[in-house]
């Protein structure tokens, strides 16, 4: 139990393990599909996505340096410069699903902790936060409905990581490396094993009764199968850098509400009425100016917010913009993202992004289960067709200027 709270931070690893699997069938067809798609690479897939966790219980500092793009970067660029944009040998791929599994590991973190583990506070506000691990409950709620990750044979490219580790101002020995990642591995057993007792799946589920009983579906932001879908499109921006060839996903992955979404909270004291902007890259918070998002309705009307939240900061991709005051009810809202966002790779963003969404409820369907019927997703905001069409003609008209 002490080892599965050390290493709980954020998802609980066999969640991450679980959204780097989901997050493959959602790429388009092409090389990065390929690479991360072929069965012979999901070791590294899933070595890589459990690498970042391994040195907390040894309490080294490689494990929160593997979290963030400034690290992931140096591996990335250190991929392009070795294989000189050839990446058909078995080793590029090998390091390419090392090296994606540690960015899903990072961008998962920030989707479940801005927007699920935001909600959790409220919803589970009367659980033992400081003497329980809501990260550990739901790892084995998780477990228990998709019956776990394998526990595979740990290995980490020390002879890569250990002299990147040293160029990112962190000594850290491949010996250790070795022992962090071992870790990683008895947790998965753990978890796994937990999920399928009882008992034990009973005591996790009663700590964080809430928590533990949402991550399966899509009807709360930041749930995996929302983490997936973050962490499909952050790996197409990040193959982007590393071909050469940037992708149409600059410089916004995600907004919850989603495009054309419907049912925006309208209490503006309630988390669930945020808007929540995903940016491509890690942003410099200390010069994210308030006048970079803006809001109004159809008829013009402009709605204040707050200062932007971002999230964990430096480096941190989830933006947080709350209502000054409550939300009208049964109103359409345009989310103008301008074009001057600070990226800390020292790039800016130079499009803007429209985003509409309503505070309306969601329009009945057929059948609420089918989601080929349901135009809702939940809480997240689905999109109807029209507000679809209307956003896309907003945007392209915004672009062409």
């Amino acid at each position: 139990m002490l080892l599965m709270l050390s290493l709980a931070h954020a998802n609980g690893l066999t969640s991450h393990v679980t959204i780097s699997e989901w997050a493959v069938p959602q790429l388009p067809e092409g090389e990065l599909a390929d690479i991360l798609g072929d069965p012979e690479l999901w070791p590294w897939l899933q070595n890589g996505t459990q690498f970042p966790d391994g040195g907390y219980p040894l309490g080294e500092a490689y494990a929160e340096t593997a979290h963030w793009e400034p690290f992931q970067d140096l591996y990335l660029h250190w991929i392009a410069e070795t294989y000189a944009g050839d990446y058909s040998s078995l080793e590029a791929r090998q390091h390419i699903a090392f090296l994606f599994g540690m960015q899903s590991h990072g961008m998962g973190d920030q989707v479940f902790d801005s927007l699920y583990m935001q909600r959790a506070y409220v919803q589970d506000a009367e659980s033992d936060w400081e003497g329980s691990s809501m990260d550990e409950a739901t790892d084995v709620a998780l477990a228990a409905a998709t019956g776990g990750q394998e526990t595979l044979d740990p290995f980490v490219p020390t002879d890569v990581i250990v002299p990147l580790m040293a160029e990112a101002g962190v000594e850290v020995s491949a010996s250790t490396l070795e022992s962090g990642q071992l870790l990683t591995a008895v947790a998965i057993t753990y978890v796994r094993e937990a999920g399928k007792d009882p008992a034990t799946l009973k005591e996790y589920t009663d700590a964080f009764p809430w928590a533990t009983t949402h991550m399966m579906g899509r009807e709360t932001p930041g749930a995996p199968a929302w983490e997936a879908d973050v962490v499909a499109r952050y790996w197409q921006s990040r193959w982007g850098i590393l071909t050469g060839e940037p992708s149409s996903l600059e410089p916004v992955l995600f907004t919850f509400p989603q495009q054309g979404g419907f049912g925006l909270a309208t209490d503006h004291t309630a988390v669930e009425s945020r808007l929540t902007v995903i940016f491509s890259r890690g942003l410099v918070p200390e010069v994210l100016v308030p006048d970079l998002f803006e809001v109004v309705d159809a008829e013009g009307n402009a709605y204040a917010l707050e200062d932007p939240w971002v999230f964990y900061g430096r480096g941190s991709h989830a933006v947080h913009l709350a209502p000054v005051e409550d939300w009208p009810a049964d109103t359409d809202f345009i989310l103008t993202i301008h074009a001057g966002a600070h990226f800390i790779d020292g790039t800016d963003s130079t499009e803007e992004v429209i985003v509409k969404f309503s505070s309306r409820p969601p329009p009945e369907v057929a059948d609420p289960d089918d989601p080929a019927e349901c135009g809702c997703s939940g809480s997240a905001g689905g999109a109807s067709a029209g507000l679809v069409v209307l956003a896309a003609g907003a945007l392209l008209r915004r672009r062409r200027r």
